[in-house]
Parts: C-alpha cells; sequence; structure tokens
C-alpha cells in the first residue's frame, strides 16, 4: 500500500498554493480533497477570497485538507500567518480513516510552511475569531492566565522525517493549543520568504537552500538569495556585514533509508555593525518560529563554521544515527 497521495493536476495545486502565499492576489485560501475517495489521489476543490466560506464546502464524508491566509496585528503592525487544516469528517469509514492517516505526512508535507495546524471534525474549529486568537496564543502575543500543554506528536513525513507536531485530536473540537513562544521584538516577513522556504521542503523542486535579510534596519525581512546547489552556493551569497537567516535541505542515509533533514542557519557577519547586532536577540523568536520546522540550528559569524562536515555531524547526533565508536 502506498504511503503517499499526489495531485491529479499538480501544477493547478502549486499555482493556488502560490495565489494564497502572494500578497499581490486576493485569494486567502484553497481546499483540498482526495479525488474519488482515493487515498492516493488529490485534486483542488476550490480557492477563493474568504477564509470563513471553508466549512460550508466541508463534506462529512471525506478526509479535506486547506490552506488559509490570515492577518494578525500587533503594535501597530500588520502580519500575515498561514494555518494548516486537516479536515477529518465524522462519517468516514474506519478503514478508509485508517487509509487517509497512511498518507497524511505526504499531503501535510505539501503545505509546508504554516504557522498553526489544526485538525478537527468539527466546523465550529474555522471560526475565524477563535482561529486568530489561537495564532496570538501560538506567537506569545496574547497572556494567558490558565497554561494548557498539548503533548507533542510526531508526523510520518513525506520526506521520512519526523518533526513534532501540535494537533487537536478529533473529538475535541476545538484548536491547538500550543505553549506560548517567546517572540520578543515584532518584525514584518515579507511572502516571498514563506515561498521560498516552501520550495526549500518541497520534494519535487530542486531548491536546496534559501537566504533572507532585513531590507532596513526596521525590515522587514526578505528573500535574497536560493538556489539548487550545495553549501558553497549558499555560502557565496553570504554577507560579512549582514545579519541573515537560511535555511539548508540535506539528505541523511541510514541502512539503505535516505530522510530529509533541514538546518537552520542564524548568520551573523563579523563586520556587522553593534546595533544591527541588537536585532538578533530581539527577533530571535519570530524568525526561528516562521523557519520552523527544523532538526539542528547553526550560529556562524564566519565562513569557517559552515562546513558540510560541520553539518552532517550534528545532524547525525540529533537524529541518534552518528556512530561512535573509535
Amino acid at each position: 500500500m502506498s504511503t503517499s497521495a499526489e495531485f491529479v493536476d499538480g501544477a493547478n495545486f502549486v499555482e493556488a498554493i502560490h495565489s494564497v502565499r502572494d500578497d499581490s492576489t486576493g485569494d486567502k485560501y484553497v481546499l483540498v480533497q482526495h479525488m474519488d475517495g482515493n487515498p492516493n489521489k488529490l485534486t483542488v476543490v476550490r480557492t477563493g477570497q474568504d477564509p470563513t466560506e471553508i466549512a460550508s464546502y466541508l463534506d462529512d464524508t471525506q478526509a479535506m485538507y486547506a490552506l488559509a491566509r490570515y492577518e494578525s496585528t500587533f503594535d501597530m503592525s500588520n502580519t500575515i500567518k498561514f494555518v494548516y487544516f486537516r479536515w477529518m469528517g465524522d462519517k468516514i469509514p474506519f478503514g478508509k480513516r485508517g487509509r487517509y492517516g497512511v498518507v497524511h505526512g505526504s499531503i501535510e508535507e505539501k503545505f509546508n510552511p504554516y504557522h498553526l495546524m489544526i485538525e478537527t471534525s468539527s466546523r465550529d474549529d474555522f471560526d475565524t475569531d477563535k482561529i486568530l486568537q489561537q495564532l496570538e496564543e501560538n506567537t506569545g502575543k496574547k497572556s494567558k492566565v490558565l497554561e494548557t500543554k498539548t503533548p507533542g506528536m510526531q508526523e510520518r513525513g513525506f520526506t521520512n522525517s519526523q518533526l513534532p507536531q501540535k494537533r487537536v485530536l478529533p473529538q475535541q473540537s476545538s484548536v491547538a493549543a500550543p505553549e506560548v513562544s517567546k517572540i520578543g521584538g515584532r518584525i514584518d516577513i515579507t511572502s516571498d520568504v514563506m515561498c521560498a522556504l516552501g520550495r526549500v521542503r518541497k520534494d519535487d523542486d530542486d531548491t536546496r537552500w534559501m537566504l533572507a535579510e532585513y531590507e532596513t534596519a526596521k525590515g522587514p525581512v526578505t528573500c535574497t538569495g536560493q538556489g539548487s546547489g550545495d553549501l558553497s552556493e549558499l555560502k557565496e551569497s553570504l554577507d560579512d556585514a549582514k545579519v541573515m537567516y537560511g535555511l539548508y535541505r540535506v539528505t541523511d542515509t541510514v541502512d539503505d533509508i535516505t530522510t530529509v533533514k533541514f538546518v537552520y542557519i542564524q548568520w551573523v557577519g563579523c563586520n556587522v555593525k553593534p546595533m544591527m547586532r541588537a536585532k538578533i536577540s530581539t527577533n530571535k523568536g519570530i524568525i526561528e518560529e516562521n523557519f520552523a520546522p527544523f532538526h539542528v540550528n547553526i550560529f556562524a559569524t564566519e565562513l569557517s563554521d559552515l562546513s558540510e562536515r560541520i553539518i552532517m555531524d550534528k545532524v547525525t547526533a540529533a537524529s541518534g544515527t552518528m556512530s561512535h565508536v573509535k
């Protein structure tokens, strides 16, 4: 039995997902379902400009998936957030529910990156106010008197990578309640950063790395480089006078099984001015949140801090695949 699901018209989905992420279009969501109930085939149901419509198109007998775009405002600063929905209708036969679960890892990968995942069988969970509240709690903008922790669960991914996910069990009929993150100062991140991150994560895209930097001292953070080459190509784009953030895709092979790993790189050039260095701690939380999930992170100030050997040593150590036999 196949563990992956693919789109009957992949180009249509790519166009739809890019449209939702693009600031210049009016599209706010894309809704997907399995074609003819086949767990291994997907099709785009519709795109739209009002996420509140999604609930009206849900089918209780289907597994459906959506990416929706929301705008969160804090201190007069607008931030775009993306929410991934997994709808599991309560009338799905038990046997088919299990088959949908087997392929979900490959489906979720196609919607990455996103800020919040909601898995539900209740239409109430598509309420905009509830979603915005959860996004505020998720980014640490909302104070909570009572803290609720949802244990992280590991999701089998399309790339055989395992990353912690916060989720809502269908019977709870409520959005997930991740722990409040310590975001710190606010900074705008442009949509081209999110698009580049998505390309690095996408299995059928050649893009292996991307870099982002501050457009001005006050932001926003924008994508300034991406490529399909190895680490040496990424390093050519680093600037000693800048603070930069990157995501790099590598593979780790153990027992003939190849898994994809993502490396988050925080670059602070040796010639960065002191005031700019202060932004590192101020914006650390929100930058990491947007680049997440990743398996390891590396802080570098010189090119010698970055090498394939250093990166793979950290990757294998983090995944427990490093041999300690001397």
